[in-house]
This record gives C-alpha cells, sequence and structure tokens, in this order.
C-alpha cells in the first residue's frame, strides 16, 4: 500500500503497457505510481474510487489481475462461545435477523483434526456498529456467555531468563523492559 490505504493491483503481461495506461487516462483513473515486477506490473491508485474504477475496467476487458480487498469492504468478524454445539447456524441467523442485522453470514467452526464441529460461531457482517449486539440474542440469553473479536496471531514472548539460548537471541525481551 503506497500510504493512501489503497492496495496495490498486478495486473498481469507488461507487454501492453501503454494501451492500458491510455485507456485508464481516459476512463479518469488516477495512480500514483506503477512499476514492473516480473511479469506483471504493480499499479497503485490514489483513492478508493480508482481502486474500484480499475478493477471494473480490468474485469470488463478480462485481464488477468491480482488484488487484495479494501479495508471498508471487508466484513467484520466475531466469534461466539459458549452455545451449544448442536445448535442450528439458521437459528442463530434468523435471530440476528430479528434484530436487524441481516447481512450476517454465520459459520459453525469445525476442528481441525477431527472435523468435528466446536462451540464457536463466526458471524461476519458490513456493519460493524450491530456486532455489539450480538450479546443480546433474544433467544440465546443465558447461554452465552462470551463474545470476542478475531484476533491476528500475536508474537511469541521470550523465555524467562536462563532457559537456553532462545533468551539470548530475543530482541523482543529488550524491547519489553
Amino acid at each position: 500500500m503506497a500510504g493512501t490505504g489503497v492496495p496495490p493491483i498486478n495486473i498481469e503481461g507488461t507487454a501492453d503497457w501503454s494501451s492500458l495506461s491510455r485507456m485508464m487516462n481516459s476512463k479518469g483513473i488516477q495512480f500514483s505510481k506503477a512499476r514492473t515486477a516480473g511479469t506483471s506490473v504493480k499499479v497503485f491508485t490514489n483513492t478508493p474510487a480508482d481502486y474500484r474504477q480499475l478493477v471494473a475496467l480490468l474485469e470488463s476487458i478480462k485481464r488477468p489481475f491480482f488484488t487484495y480487498q479494501l479495508k471498508e469492504d471487508r466484513m467484520d468478524q466475531r466469534v461466539i462461545r459458549g452455545l451449544p454445539r448442536e445448535m442450528s447456524v439458521n437459528d442463530i441467523k434468523e435471530d440476528l435477523v430479528s434484530q436487524g442485522i441481516a447481512d450476517a453470514v454465520v459459520q459453525q467452526l469445525t476442528s481441525r483434526t477431527t472435523k468435528k464441529p466446536l462451540p464457536l460461531f463466526l458471524v461476519k457482517t458490513k456493519m460493524p456498529e450491530k456486532l455489539a449486539e450480538i450479546q443480546r440474542l433474544a433467544m440465546l440469553t443465558g447461554q452465552l456467555r462470551e463474545e470476542e473479536k478475531v484476533f491476528r496471531a500475536q508474537p511469541v514472548l521470550p523465555l524467562p531468563a536462563g532457559t537456553g539460548t532462545t533468551q539470548r537471541k530475543c530482541r523482543l525481551a529488550e524491547r519489553l523492559r
């Protein structure tokens, strides 16, 4: 990301870049820079609107490209714990719809090793202000113990002093003091 919060778009093929660049200029799509990356061109657009226009243009001319989602287009996620594992995903979905969270996607998480369902339910929605209301599921009151946000992996803290070479090689311990 070029400081704008807009992800770059990797467009395959560098041979006809000049014609594609002219097409982008004629459509009013502005970009801050474009550079080659192997067999593709990495384009950094200025605004999310330019990003969406460029993606639409590339899809319309059927040009192969790769990019990431905009942050505002991603769905926010919550994990609901403490519900019985036999609970139906449809029951949770219906209750969320009755509370005004109509675009919610509900999935029951499964164990990687045994492939059995866990008592964990993942709720995704584009309405982040409504996620706080998940704790107030009308039909599930009393059964819902905890609701927490899905986090990325946290850094591993160093081992206590005197436990081997990990402590000496880890620079994170110096920064934590």
